[in-house]
C-alpha cells in the first residue's frame, strides 16, 4: 500500500514517494570587508515527495506532514508500546568504559572491572 500524509494545514492527503534534504550555502563580499570578510548564508530544507489524486508531484516541508496510515493501517492502530519500553530498558543501562560490562546506570561501580563510574 505505502504510507499516506496529511497536510496539517490544507488537511489534503497524499502519498508519500520520499524524502529529500537540501542544504545551501550562499557567500557574497561584504561592503566594508569586500571578500575578505564575507556575508555567509547557510541552513537546509527538509522536503518530502508526495503525490496527489492526479498523480502529480509535488515537495512539500516535512514540518507540514503528519502521517496518517502506513500498509493501510491508521496510526492509532499501531502498537508503539512495545517498542518504547524495550527502548526503556535499555537506555537504564550503559557500558563500562574500561571493560564493556553492561552495568546499570545507578551504580557506581563496575561488577566487572570494579572501576568507579561516576555521572
Amino acid at each position: 500500500m505505502g504510507i499516506i500524509v496529511r497536510d496539517r494545514k490544507t488537511y489534503k492527503k497524499y502519498i508519500l514517494l520520499g524524502t529529500g534534504f537540501g542544504a545551501y550555502k550562499a557567500v557574497r563580499p561584504s561592503f566594508f570587508g569586500g571578500n575578505l570578510i564575507p556575508h555567509e548564508d547557510e541552513g537546509t530544507i527538509k522536503t518530502v515527495a508526495v503525490c496527489d489524486s492526479r498523480g502529480d508531484i509535488i515537495w512539500i516541508d516535512s514540518n507540514n506532514l503528519q502521517v496518517i496510515e502506513v500498509d493501510g493501517k491508521k496510526i492509532s492502530e499501531i502498537h508503539f508500546n512495545d517498542v518504547e519500553k524495550k527502548e526503556e530498558k535499555l537506555s537504564n543501562y550503559e557500558n563500562c568504559p574500561a571493560c564493556g560490562t553492561t552495568v546499570d546506570i545507578k551504580e557506581k561501580y563496575c561488577h566487572g572491572c570494579g572501576l568507579t563510574l561516576i555521572d
